[in-house]
């Protein structure tokens, strides 16, 4: 598995596919951008900030504050 830099991310999108209903975890995303877990979530939380939760069990996912 090969990482890809955090430029080719488009976090905009992760917003949208959210407000659109798609349930959205970490585990999925990374492997659909060819990440690690621990490096995916970094960038997420390093270009979101304090506006992203991460929530766990069956209805848990990445969920985006205001």
């Amino acid at each position: 598995m090969t990482n890809l830099t955090t430029t080719n991310l488009d976090f905009a999108s992760f917003v949208t596919r959210s407000r659109n209903g798609e349930r959205l975890t970490v585990k999925h995303l990374s492997r659909e951008f060819n990440m690690k877990s621990v490096d995916f979530k970094k960038a997420i939380v390093d270009h979101f900030g304090d506006r992203v939760q991460f929530r766990r069990g069956r209805t848990g996912g990445m969920v985006f504050t205001a």
